[in-house]
Parts: structure tokens; C-alpha cells; sequence
């Protein structure tokens, strides 16, 4: 056997031993923890965004000036603030209003947050709720515009139509300015979603243990950085890739009832 024998077969092994040795069980199941908790913060922000932005966008178009007012206010603020800033004001800002006793009481130590900390396993869960908040808000606040922007587009002969069978202006809402102001928004409000969900990794900031936070756990415990923001990049680009997909199926069923109501 030749000297360099060794070296063509047991380097390459030992090599990919080396490469995966960092990649313990205990970082699998941190990354799997906040993976899942990624998942959770987007589906529910997403939810929230969509009915509250909604909401705002109908308030919005409300001929009371005053209501108005207030929702173009709401959404500036959120719309123009960055997501970040608005995740540090609710986690943190907001309780330091308070006195030490009264912040513990109403953010920290409370039936609902031991609750709230059984069932998710959060250590601080007031943390996770104050970035779901932000994000939320901040999210709602584009969907309100796109909303007004879709009810732009609907034919004002199905306005005129449905006053002239008597319907009133709360069936006008629910029937024909929500379901077709979403249908012609829906679109822009899906990519909106998508970038909603990226904007759970601002809640690594605040101390949630969304993937991205577990992501630089890791690195803290392995020191493999790169390989690490590699797994944060594909995992991440999976995620939008899979939500990107589901919103185009919500979006071809919602095509499908102008076609039957036309027929």
C-alpha cells in the first residue's frame, strides 16, 4: 500500500465527519423549536394583519370625516415607522411607562402571561406578544392602503344596482365592496404577507425564540456562522417559496366567483 493511500480515502471521511459533528441534537431541536414558532408568529400576524388592515381601509373610506381622519393617522404612522422600531416600542418602551410593580403586573406576571407560558413554552411570552403586535400593526397599515386601492376598482353599476334592490349599506360592505375589494387586492396584499412573514426575524431582537433568534443560538454554540446563515437563507426561502404558493391557491379560489356570478 502506497503512503498516500490515507490520504485519497480517509481525509474526504474524515472531513465530512468534521463538517457535520457541529450539528448536535441539541441544535436540531432548537432549530426545529424556532422554526416552529416562525411559523405560528407569521400564520397569526398574517390572519390579524389581513382582517384589521381591512378593517382600517373600510374605516377609511367611511364618508365621517373624523373616522377617516383617524385611520389615515393609524395607517401613516404604522406604514411609515419601521417594523423594527415599533417591535422595540411595545417590548420595551411601553412597560418602562409604568412603575416597577405596575409594569410586572400588566406585561410580566399575570394569570394570562402564566397561561400564555404554559401553552407556548416561552420564557417571557409578553416579548413574543409585543412583536406580533408590531409586526401586525405594521403589516395592517400597507393592507389598509392596498384595500382602498382594490375598492377603487369595483364597478360603481354594482353599487347602484344593489341600492336599487334596497340593500343597505351593510350588505353592500359585506357582499360587494369586502369580497371584491380583497379579490382585486389580493394580489399585492399577498406579496405584502410574504414580506410579513420576514418580518418575524425582527423579533430576534426582542428575545423571541423565532428561527432566526435559535439561528444565532446556534452560532453562539457551534461558531459556524456561515453555515448557519446558509440554513437561516434556505429555510427561510422554503418557507416563502411554500407561502408563496398557498396565497396563489387563495387567490385562484377567490378568482373563481366573479366567473360564476357572471354565468
Amino acid at each position: 500500500m502506497y503512503p498516500g493511500h490515507w490520504d485519497i480515502f480517509m481525509v474526504p471521511k474524515l472531513g465530512m465527519n468534521m463538517l457535520y459533528e457541529w450539528l448536535t441534537n441539541d441544535i436540531i431541536s432548537l432549530l426545529i423549536r424556532g422554526f416552529a414558532l416562525t411559523i405560528w408568529l407569521s400564520a397569526a400576524t398574517s390572519v390579524l394583519s389581513l382582517i384589521v388592515g381591512v378593517f382600517v381601509g373600510i374605516v377609511k373610506i367611511n364618508r365621517d370625516p373624523i373616522l377617516s381622519r383617524i385611520a389615515s393617522v393609524f395607517i401613516e404612522i404604522h406604514r411609515n415607522v419601521p417594523a423594527l422600531v415599533l417591535i422595540i416600542f411595545w417590548a420595551f418602551a411601553l412597560p418602562s411607562l409604568f412603575p416597577l410593580e405596575i409594569r410586572k403586573a400588566l406585561f410580566f406576571d399575570n394569570n394570562f402571561m402564566r397561561q400564555f407560558e404554559i401553552l407556548s413554552g416561552l420564557s417571557i411570552p409578553y416579548y413574543a406578544l409585543a412583536a406580533g403586535l408590531a409586526i401586525t400593526l405594521n403589516t395592517s397599515a400597507y393592507i389598509a392602503e392596498l384595500f382602498r386601492a382594490g375598492v377603487g376598482t369595483i364597478h360603481q353599476e354594482h353599487l347602484e344596482a344593489s341600492r336599487t334592490l334596497g340593500a343597505s349599506k351593510w350588505i353592500q360592505r359585506w357582499q360587494i365592496v369586502i369580497p371584491q375589494g380583497i379579490r382585486a387586492a389580493f394580489p399585492a396584499i399577498s406579496t405584502r404577507l410574504i414580506h410579513n412573514m420576514k418580518n418575524t426575524a425582527l423579533a430576534a431582537f426582542v428575545s423571541t425564540p423565532e428561527f432566526f433568534h435559535t439561528i444565532q443560538t446556534a452560532i453562539t454554540r457551534s461558531f459556524h456562522a456561515v453555515e448557519m446563515l446558509l440554513i437561516a437563507s434556505v429555510v427561510y426561502l422554503i418557507i416563502s417559496i411554500a407561502f408563496a404558493n398557498f396565497l396563489g391557491w387563495i387567490e385562484r379560489r377567490l378568482n373563481r366567483f366573479p366567473a360564476r356570478s357572471e354565468a
